[in-house]
């Protein structure tokens, strides 16, 4: 759920882990309306609605059975794998019944078809069982998710505005100038970042690379918005399957992800389903999206070591990032 596929991000903190339900069948990818799109930039939400007037998602060549390549969408935040119903027909993909799939608009029973062999990049090729939605909603031929992507680093260059699947790294790298690593837990296969607050409060945050808008739920809007008196605005997020909910959003002062802290950001709030699929809905969460990940210059996801490493822009538009005199 990218923000379309489910839960996109939830997050987890390095206090002891909540015992969380089974892994719900998920997939993620989002497209948002901003509420207004006439926000001057400098103004507090002119970040979240410069990103999303463009769709910030990336996507790899993928071949479907010998054929293509065809775009893909990298979605961290998916637990499934899916496939477009027009790529599907393309290719007379073999039917597979129906599967659940949780969106962030709610639990729906979809169609699949059977793919002999998904091929990414230099990666081994794999046979799955895909749900088929609508490309409208996907906004790609399809979405890779945690299926596809388990064992896997994902490297975006955000200056190049490019992304790969690569095998994940046999040993630990030291990090360069201006880069942090940020040790994650895996729950369900997604990440959930090890250390990361917003606004000095400890949420649980999960990489999603699917979704374009950061989300948090009522819980942590509870702490960190409704004591101000800010007029919330609101934003229209359309899931997968083509449901829509009214998020409201507001700026944060702070959101620290390592010794990394960004200031002047936007995040989406809703009481989605995702966070309860999670077992986090009363907990403060947030789920990652690429509007956050334009803060650094390349993001690197390696699900195999569980690390996430952050390397930080020269310069920044509307959001500003620093580092901890003690990180």
């Amino acid at each position: 759920m990218s923000i379309g596929m489910i839960v996109a991000l939830g997050a987890m903190l390095q206090t002891a882990a909540p015992a969380l339900p089974a892994p719900p069948v998920t997939t993620m990818s989002a497209t948002t309306t901003p509420a207004d799109a006439t926000t001057v930039p400098g103004d507090p939400a002119s970040t979240a609605v410069k990103l999303r007037e463009v769709d910030a998602r990336m996507t790899v060549p993928v071949l479907i059975n010998g054929q293509g390549p065809f775009r893909f969408i990298v979605d961290s935040g998916a637990t499934r794998t899916v496939i477009s119903s027009r790529l599907a027909a393309q290719l007379a993909l073999p039917a597979a019944g129906t599967v659940p799939l949780h969106s962030i608009g709610g639990e729906s029973e979809v169609p699949a078809a059977r793919i002999a062999s998904l091929y990414v990049g230099t990666l081994p090729a794999k046979e799955i069982v895909a749900p088929i939605l609508d490309e409208t909603n996907l906004g790609a031929a399809g979405i890779l998710g945690i299926d596809t992507l388990k064992g896997k680093k994902v490297v975006i260059d955000l200056l190049h505005h490019s992304m790969s699947v690569e095998p994940a790294d046999k040993m630990f790298r030291a990090p360069i100038d201006n880069e942090i690593v940020v040790t994650a837990r895996s729950r369900f296969g997604q990440l959930v970042l090890a250390d990361a607050d917003a606004a000095g409060q400890r949420i649980y945050a999960i990489v999603d690379t699917g979704s374009m808008v950061t989300l948090g739920n009522l819980a942590l809007m509870d702490r960190l918005v409704r004591k101000k008196k800010a007029t919330p605005q609101q934003t229209v997020i359309t899931d997968v399957t083509g449901r829509e909910i009214v998020a409201t959003y507001a700026p944060i002062s702070d959101l620290r992800l390592g010794p990394w802290h960004m200031s002047n950001v936007v995040i989406a709030f809703d009481d989605a389903h995702a966070f309860a699929r999670f077992g986090v809905a009363n907990k403060p969460a947030m789920l990652l999206g690429m509007d956050m990940m334009q803060a650094f210059s390349r993001v690197s996801i390696d699900f195999a070591r569980r690390k996430v490493r952050l390397l930080r822009r020269g310069e920044n538009d509307g959001t500003t990032v620093r580092l901890d005199p003690a990180g």
